[in-house]
């Protein structure tokens, strides 16, 4: 049992590592707006942007991008990033949309949350020396046990977005039809990789939610999505 001391001493240590990684991700945030006002002919937006954006994207969430920039698993390159170990025909994927007459980079909102969560299980990964890929076919990202599909994770910025998906996918649950068209379908399109991919797992998050499923697979096209919990620790 750790002394009151050691206990203190943890938690100054806590606290300055989760400033420094908030520190990393404002230096880094800033400069990637500054990169994207000088490319579209901007003009540096106030304070008040930054502080919205932050209020937007919650303190665990920065400190997880923080973490993920000061260990080097997301790479900068101007206003869009790429992660370290993707293949060439991945990325670079941008932090930022344009609008027509738009003052300011408007942030690709998801990106930030799907960035974060691939940090959380990076650090799993290595942890239980399983493989993560960041968007793996259809999939937002994947969790593999030498070549078997073991999680399966889809993410989405709001509660709302990632609950209305999973309602989706479950309508399929008793069958998908391999050759129905899925254009515009996206619980379709998930529910088809679900049965091709077989993944043991199905995790559903958004900020502030997290929704965990086992999967059975009772006949060929069906499959049943069961409320759990992952077992890693």
């Amino acid at each position: 049992m750790l002394t009151s001391r050691e206990q203190s001493i943890e938690r100054q240590e806590l606290h300055d590592q989760t400033s420094a990684a908030l520190q990393e991700f404002d230096r880094h945030f800033r400069t990637w707006v500054r990169v994207a006002c000088e490319d579209w002919g901007m003009p540096c937006p106030p304070e008040t942007y930054f502080a919205k954006v932050y209020e937007r994207l919650p303190e665990g969430l920065r400190t997880l991008l923080g973490s993920g920039l000061k260990g080097r698993l997301i790479v900068s390159k101007g206003q869009t990033f790429t992660l370290r170990g993707l293949p060439s025909n991945k990325g670079p994927y941008s932090w930022f949309s344009r609008y027509a007459d738009a003052k300011e980079p408007a942030p690709n909102w998801e990106y930030f949350v799907h960035v974060a969560e691939f940090i959380r299980f990076d650090t799993i990964a290595a942890a239980k020396h399983l493989s993560v890929i960041f968007e793996d076919d259809t999939m937002d990202i994947a969790l593999y046990q030498n070549d078997r599909l073991f999680i399966y994770c889809e993410v989405k910025e709001n509660v709302s977005q990632i609950q209305k998906l999973i309602r989706g996918i479950k309508a399929y649950q008793s069958g998908v039809s391999l050759a129905m068209p899925d254009r515009g379908n996206d619980p379709l399109r998930k529910a088809k990789c679900i049965v091709k991919r077989k993944p043991e797992y199905f995790v559903g998050v958004a900020i502030g939610a997290r929704f965990e499923y086992k999967i059975i697979y009772p006949e060929d096209n069906g499959f049943q999505l069961i409320r759990g919990m992952v077992p890693l620790i």
